[in-house]
């Protein structure tokens, strides 16, 4: 086999003498003669790898040489075209910027519109609650002095029964017996009455509250499926304004690293139509 590196090549032709005498030998260590004989092989087959290594030293000094050279050159440049291209980037995110902060502005603003409309929204509907609590206290409170005007007529009714009876006393005890059947009769009879008429406004209440109810959960579904549509569009926009900017950025990388390049004139020229 010939070494590729011809520095290489003395010690390449000393290798097939080096394996011919050394391979597979096995030294007799345990005597004096087969020490010292393992000893002198391992000194040469040591000579011929130290010789390498300074060697192969020696011819890769330059080209490391080459390397940092190569490598602080394009670092001397590239800061020179950072230089150029920093400010220029800081317009671009600058004005990305005022644009984003715009949208964002009118996100919020929107956000408060929504926000307004379900505050009044709240608004009208406590207003509502405010009254229709109003008219049934006040039908609460009508109830209760028709109760109490009855019970007072009962009364004024039991005092007049009673004073007939003291001063007719026998030939008044059956009427008066019938003037009390017919005031327990009128009392149970306006007690049913009150009763129903409560009944009827306790119905009409958990209607009305029942109403209140899904109108509020209506609106506010509403209102959440609004807020919700916007944010996945805005999200949308988002995401395709990220991708137009990887994009572009992707373009602009290749055109700064290849453009100079022949060999990809056609596709520079191509990207350069694109971008316009």
């Amino acid at each position: 086999m010939t070494t590729a590196i011809q520095e290489y090549s003395k010690t390449e032709a000393a290798l097939a003498d080096l394996s011919a005498r050394y391979k597979g030998v096995v030294f007799q260590v345990t005597t004096t003669d087969g020490m010292n004989e393992a000893k002198k092989s391992r000194a040469e087959l040591r000579t011929y790898r130290v010789d390498l290594e300074k060697t192969r030293k020696d011819i890769k000094a330059p080209a490391l040489l080459r390397c940092q050279q190569i490598d602080t050159e394009a670092k001397r440049i590239t800061t020179q075209l950072e230089a150029l291209e920093d400010p220029i980037d800081a317009q671009i995110k600058a004005e990305e910027t005022r644009k984003e902060e715009e949208k964002n502005a009118v996100a919020r603003a929107e956000q408060a519109r929504v926000m307004a409309e379900q505050q009044a929204l709240k608004d009208a509907e406590e207003a509502r609650m405010v009254a229709e609590r109003a008219e049934i206290a006040k039908q609460q409170a009508a109830l209760v002095a028709a109760q109490k005007a009855a019970a007072e007529k009962i009364e004024a009714d039991q005092r007049e029964a009673r004073l007939n009876i003291e001063n007719e006393e026998r030939a008044s005890r059956l009427a008066r017996e019938e003037a009390d059947r017919a005031a327990r009769l009128a009392r149970e009879a306006e007690e049913a009455k009150l009763k129903a008429e409560r009944d009827r406004v306790d119905a009409e209440r958990r209607a009305i509250e029942e109403v209140q109810r899904k109108e509020r959960e209506k609106s506010e579904a509403i209102a959440r499926a609004e807020r919700e549509a916007e944010e996945a569009k805005q999200r949308e926009i988002r995401r395709q304004e990220a991708e137009l900017q990887d994009a572009q950025g992707m373009l602009d990388m290749f055109l700064s690293r290849f453009g100079h390049i022949a060999k990809y004139k056609t596709v520079c020229d191509a990207i350069r139509k694109i971008a316009k």
